[in-house]
């Protein structure tokens, strides 16, 4: 007796899905997903990205150390995977985090598993470590990996910022001071590198950037130093300002951005540069950048920069921030954040991608974080992050004077300065614009070429010089007068 087969849809829809997996499982098997950074231990909160070379693949993981199928979450680029350091009180925790992930594509076998093992070993909120970070300069980490730098001279000890660990952080830093007394230079007033301050102003001097004293006298305040002791060893620096500390001296130049009084001191002898937050602190793991999201535009930024830059030209061997792990190229990451401003400002809100940290906000890169210490990445203001649109940007981002200097420090928005310190009957300028895409360049109405040098006779006892930038557009213009007073 013959049976008849009847059509089961349900049987039917199952063997097209298992044909269906088998097709994409014919292919070449898929490269296994990586993850930055590796896996190890690390001492605070850190991101993992997931990635592989093959384009088009998406990448399927999972947090609990199941096997991951292509039914696991995707990972998104955009979005990084936080593994997190803990605490009980003050006391740091030892935490284990299992990754696992395969990577999947239409006509291609699957990946084979990969497994990722991360301890996040976080340090007691009182406890310091430090190492020497390059010759004669100990950077200091507190449990929230903030990073302080002790310099020796023959006279005194100099310790860069606080940090804001909880911790005995004067009797630390002593240990490693050679008796030397120990003074303290604050980058800016944000928590993370002030914080512990108190400790030592009470029998030293600390110096802080002009514009903000006033932040970090409050803070002082609140953390119960008196006031007499605060108007007497908390001293402003400014732009130029030198301090000696026996054998060396520390430079300080002011680069307004991150906050108005931010600063940065170059140790003269050995072309240390120690940067705070003032030049970024791109540490590519957590990932860091340039925090801008409060500031300025970016193009006044890019004006600080540059200000800076020509007087820090040429002596910058070594960038140590106050949040990258490992030391950066000086001159090479200089480039690379000038170079990141202005490809927003040549380029506009097109080149800007989101930022990873804090999450919902833009930022502009240049060079690679996976592969590169030195790449630079800048959070941007999202309401104004370039002060006009790119077509219509007339301003200069420096003028730089040979043979004299400008009376002030130059700033895109002031358009007049006198002209001191003449030394010949002539003076070089070099007018540099802020958009690479500018019109016209004008000195004393004769063309000019941005970053060129132009000499100007001085003749008179008083001349005017006018510099007119064009937009690319050739819709606006401004024009900027120095005045330059000879004696007879």
């Amino acid at each position: 007796m013959r049976t008849e087969k009847r059509f089961n849809p349900m049987l039917a829809a199952a063997a097209l899905l298992v044909a269906t997996v088998c097709a994409a499982q014919s292919g070449p098997r898929l490269a296994t997903p990586r993850a930055f950074p590796l896996p190890g231990h690390y001492p605070t909160t850190e991101s993992i990205y997931l990635y592989s070379d093959e384009p088009g693949v998406r990448i399927h993981y999972t947090f609990d150390g199941s096997t991951p199928t292509a039914a696991s979450p995707v990972f998104n680029p955009d979005q990084l995977l936080f593994i997190a350091g803990l605490y009980d009180d003050n006391r740091g925790l030892t935490a284990g985090y299992t990754i696992r992930a395969i990577a999947v594509k239409d006509g291609a076998a699957n990946s084979a598993v990969a497994t990722f093992l991360y301890t996040i070993d976080r340090k007691d909120r009182t406890a310091y470590t430090s190492e020497e970070i390059v010759p004669g300069v100990r950077m200091i980490r507190d449990s929230e990996n903030d990073k302080m730098f002790l310099i020796r001279g023959t006279a005194k000890a100099v310790l860069i910022d606080t940090g804001m660990g909880q911790g005995a952080l004067k009797d630390y830093v002593s240990q490693y001071a050679a008796g030397l007394p120990i003074e303290v230079i604050l980058t800016h007033n944000h928590g993370d590198h002030v914080g512990q301050a108190g400790q030592f102003i009470e029998g030293s001097v600390e110096y802080i950037g002009e514009a903000d004293r006033p932040a970090v006298a409050q803070r002082l305040g609140r953390a119960n130093v008196q006031q007499d002791v605060v108007d007497r060893n908390l001293k402003a620096v400014r732009d130029g300002d030198r301090i000696d500390i026996g054998g060396r001296h520390l430079l300080i130049v002011s680069v307004p951005g991150h906050t108005n009084g931010c600063i940065v001191v170059l140790d003269e002898q050995t072309g240390v540069l120690f940067a705070g937050d003032s030049f970024g602190s791109n540490n590519p793991t957590v990932p860091d950048a340039l925090w801008m999201q409060n500031g300025p535009p970016l193009d006044h930024y890019l004006s600080s920069v540059r200000v800076a830059r020509a007087t820090l030209r040429g002596r910058v061997k070594t960038v140590l921030t106050g949040h990258n792990d490992v030391p950066l190229v000086g001159e090479r990451y200089l480039d690379n954040l000038e170079a990141a401003a202005q490809s927003l400002i040549d380029g506009g809100e097109r080149v800007l991608v989101p930022s990873y940290r804090p999450a919902g906000l833009l930022q502009v890169v240049v060079g690679d974080r996976l592969k590169d210490p030195d790449w630079a990445g800048i959070n941007v203001n999202r309401a104004r992050p370039i002060s006009a649109a790119p077509d219509k940007i007339a301003t200069l981002s420096n003028i730089e004077i040979g043979g004299a200097a400008l009376g002030v420090r130059f700033a895109p928005d002031t358009h007049e300065y006198s002209v001191a310190g003449l030394q010949a009957a002539e003076i070089r300028i070099t007018p540099v614009t802020t958009s690479t895409r500018y019109k016209s360049l004008t000195v004393n109405g004769a063309a000019a070429v941005s970053g060129a040098t132009v000499p100007v006779k001085v003749t008179r006892p008083r001349t005017e010089v006018a510099i007119t930038v064009t937009s690319p557009d050739g819709s606006a213009a401004t024009q900027y007068t120095l005045t330059v007073l000879r004696n007879r």
